[in-house]
């Protein structure tokens, strides 16, 4: 009994740091199309630009995918998993000092590669279960993804008008405490 409890205490825990990184998922790219129009009016972007900032994500999301799927398959998922926070967690907030537009694209292609490494605690979460459980339980996760799609519009509601800089750093907040749990 003791061992079946703990087991599902630390499956729990694992559920709530990988959850938290599809928290961070959804987060970073719904704060797109806030992000985008806010900074299309105040920095005078054209529609070409405004665009290039979300194919910037999604391009560093195929390579950050290519590159940590394969780290997490030979150095372990672990690392990879703690780099993937670490990433988007650094360079979700380096988003708020971005000074134009060449910068924002480079941060946002960072933010982008680190997402790219999201489906690892995904994997992680896949494999501490038992093989009974793991369609449900695997559902269980995509709530997390609801959260964030929920979340990023209340941030925007409560941040947009005084300061997108604000606004994306508490969209970086998730993945900051997937990463902190990840250490524990």
């Amino acid at each position: 009994q003791q061992i079946c409890e703990t087991c599902l205490m630390f499956r729990r825990r694992v559920l709530w740091a990988a959850g938290l990184c599809f928290t961070a998922d959804a987060t970073e790219v719904m704060l797109l199309s806030f992000l985008s129009l806010t900074l299309q009016s105040e920095w005078e972007l054209s529609s070409t630009q405004t665009a290039s900032m979300t194919a910037c994500v999604f391009a560093g999301s195929l390579v950050g995918t290519l590159t940590l799927g394969y780290i997490g398959d030979h150095y372990g998922r672990r690392p990879a998993y703690l780099l993937s926070t670490v990433i988007i967690s650094l360079f979700g907030v380096f988003t708020a000092f971005a000074t134009g537009y060449a910068s924002l694209l480079g941060i946002r292609f960072a933010v982008g590669f680190g997402v790219g490494g999201l489906t690892v605690p995904f994997d992680i979460f896949a494999e501490f279960l038992p093989k009974k459980q793991r369609g449900k339980q695997l559902l269980f996760i995509e709530y997390f993804w609801t959260m964030g799609s929920l979340m990023t519009p209340l941030f925007a509601y409560l941040t947009l008008e005084k300061s997108w800089r604000l606004f994306v750093i508490l969209c970086a907040i998730p993945c900051v405490i997937s990463g902190f749990m990840v250490c524990r």
